[in-house]
């Protein structure tokens, strides 16, 4: 009885291997099991058991393959040849080159060993059962039987330096294939990359039902789950991660970024600044709620020492400005700083508006930067974009050696957040604020006594703060005193003009007016700006357009007054104002006679005169062309009652008025 394979069976039907194995388990197709050359079990499909239409397909194909003449006489038939394979040695795995350089120790020990027996045939046989005992591991890891056939085989690969000959990889010959139609398979994967991530066995159902709508041809040869499970894990990494995941993600793990180098600079050079959420709750000082406090850092880029840092309730720009206050008081004066695209960092008298400037306001001028006085240049990093500053690293290095040491540890996460917690905080095993700060400032300059870890080979067996030491002597620091720092390190609004009640500044949403008494109105409308600094709010600093310091004015705390007067203190207020204004008046009136001389010089005198001064200029001539209009005759019609038409001479009618006026 002649038999097919799958394979064969497979390409008659125009199906995959596998939903013939599955129809052949279920029964389906009629099929025995037989030993093939490989001496493994396989499936075969008596040529008998097939439809009409298949066999007479399986003999057409078998008619056109067979030769139209006689078979060739038995001396001109030639021996299967096996395809040399020229492949370099690198081109195979490492497993294969292993198999390859076992193979070849074998064969040449082998050529050897051999030549010590008169019969070859005997030394074979000894060789191989010597071959089996001392290299059983061996040949049991690369899978190889050894036989007199085998070794034949393989020398004669080895001859012929066919080295994929002489690997024992059985079956690829479709490895890297699936049985998956093109268009499912696009649309499996049109379902499965995906934000949502679904899984491959609801994606797997909706093909299936995508391919019942739209072709339902296809139903019969759609592979099992797992072929499109397998499909998956062919797909690129980067792929998911970017239709998966998300784009950042993708960016952060697969595509190419910048590695930089820290010869080029020393200590002080560059201070990266950021905030960092401590992991753990404490007690507001005045016991109303519950927080997480922050840190405002600033990390020294070449060595990883924290120089300068600040604890507060709310990151702010204020808070960046005592840390940099810190820092400059220990450490000296950086070159660069280096921060991120936070509202804290970019404010207008901080540094200026960096990656947040509006180009509607690209043409109005501001005052000074803070860091301008100071002699910093700031850098900002590119949005969205954290591996470009090593402070997120050592805020990691916080939240393991600092944060989970203490009773409230909430951790980064709920998966993170220990079971004892809830328990802490409703037995009120909270620590205050105020118990935190000097521990905490303790440990965070214990963080520059560890060793230092970076890549720099000189720093290493040091501490970071002795790396910072070493760095430093390389170039001259610029310090600063106290007194001179606190001037640099004032607040400064935009540009201002000044208006009835001075200027302002905004603190927590409210304006504080400021002006210099009676004298506010000689600076109306000048454009100014303001220095300031928020622990001492009594004053301010006020300079004009080309940064030139006008004075010191104090704030003004008359200016608001209760809209319905009730007091006689708020009255007071009131008649204060008053008496203010009129002082003001009465300067300005002052000043008025002052520049006037109080000559009360009469104007309009003055424009008679020269109107009669110009009098003798004026003179007007008619030409000797000139006309005249002719008066016509002053007659009219008047109608009467009667409908009848009367002539009516206004000029008698004028003389006659005339006489009677005339008596």
């Amino acid at each position: 009885m002649e038999y097919i394979s799958c394979r064969d069976y497979s390409e008659l039907r125009g199906c995959s291997i596998r939903y013939t194995q599955m129809q052949i388990s279920k029964g389906t197709i009629e099929a025995v099991q037989q030993r093939g050359s490989n001496n493994c079990l396989q499936y075969m499909i008596p040529v008998t058991a097939l439809p009409p239409e298949l066999q007479q397909k399986h003999y057409s194909r078998v008619k056109a393959e067979s030769p139209a003449l006689l078979p060739a006489p038995a001396s001109e038939k030639l021996p299967a040849v096996r395809r040399k394979e020229h492949r370099e040695f690198g081109s195979f795995t490492a497993f294969e080159r292993k198999q390859i350089t076992f193979w070849c120790d074998i064969l040449n020990e082998w050529r050897i060993r051999r030549k010590e027996y008169d019969n070859c045939e005997t030394g074979d046989m000894v060789f191989i059962e010597e071959m089996k005992r001392l290299h059983k591991a061996e040949l049991d890891k690369f899978n190889i039987r050894l036989s007199r056939d085998i070794l034949y085989r393989k020398y004669r690969f080895y001859k012929e330096n066919d080295l994929a000959g002489l690997t024992e990889c059985r079956g690829g010959s479709n490895r890297g294939k699936n049985s998956i139609p093109p268009e499912l398979s696009k649309v499996f994967c049109d379902l499965w990359l995906r934000g949502n991530e679904p899984t491959v066995s609801q994606c797997y159902r909706e093909t299936r039902e995508w391919a019942l709508i739209n072709k339902p041809e296809l139903i019969d040869i759609i592979p099992s789950e797992a072929t499109f499970r397998r499909s998956t894990e062919k797909i690129p990494i980067a792929v998911i991660k970017f239709f998966r995941g998300s784009e950042k993600e993708c960016y952060d793990d697969c595509l190419a970024h910048i590695i930089r180098l820290y010869d080029g600079i020393e200590a002080n050079d560059v201070w990266v600044a950021d905030n960092h959420t401590f992991d753990f709750i404490t007690r507001s000082d005045d016991g109303e709620r519950l927080h997480r406090m922050y840190i405002t850092g600033f990390l020294d880029a070449k060595t990883g020492a924290l120089v300068g840092w600040n604890i507060t309730e709310n990151p702010c720009s204020q808070s960046t400005i005592l840390a940099l206050r810190h820092g400059i008081m220990r450490c000296g004066v950086p070159k660069i700083v280096y921060v991120d695209n936070g509202r804290e960092f970019l404010t207008h008298d901080i540094g200026g508006k960096g990656h947040r400037a509006r180009k509607s306001q690209a043409e109005v001028t501001d005052p000074p930067t803070i860091l301008d006085r100071l002699g910093i240049k700031m850098k900002n990093a590119k949005v969205c974009n954290g591996r470009a500053k090593p402070i997120e690293r050592m805020f990691l290095t916080l939240k393991n050696t600092i944060s989970r040491v203490m009773t409230t540890f909430t951790g980064g996460n709920i998966i993170e957040r220990p079971e004892s917690l809830k328990w802490q905080i409703k037995h009120g095993y909270v620590p205050w604020d105020h118990e935190l700060r000097e521990k905490l400032d303790i440990l965070l300059d214990g963080y520059n006594g560890s060793l230092y870890g970076g890549c720099e080979p000189q720093f290493k067996g040091l501490t970071r703060a002795e790396a910072w030491c070493k760095s430093i002597k390389r170039r001259t620091a610029v310090t600063c005193d106290e007194s001179t720092l606190d001037f640099l390190l004032m607040r400064n609004t935009r540009y201002q003009k000044v208006r009835e009640n001075g200027v302002y500044i905004t603190v927590s949403g409210e304006r504080l007016y400021y002006n210099c008494g009676e004298d506010n109105w000689r600076y109306q409308e000048k454009k100014v700006y303001v220095r300031y600094d928020p622990a001492d709010l009594e004053y301010v600093r006020v300079y004009d357009e080309e940064d030139r310091y006008i004075g010191d004015w104090t704030l003004d705390r008359n200016v608001f007054v209760d809209y319905i007067v009730s007091d006689s203190e708020n009255c007071e207020d009131i008649a204060d104002r008053q008496r203010l204004i009129g002082r003001q008046l009465r300067a300005v009136k002052a000043c008025g006679k002052e520049l006037t001389g109080d000559m009360q010089i009469d104007a309009l005198a003055l424009a008679v005169s020269e109107a009669n001064r110009k009098l003798g200029d004026v003179t007007f001539t008619l030409p000797d062309n000139s006309e005249r209009i002719p008066v016509p005759e002053l007659k009219d019609r008047f109608i009467t009652d009667n409908d009848k038409e009367v002539d009516i001479d206004l000029k008698v009618m004028a003389e006659n008025a005339e006489k009677r006026k005339s008596g």
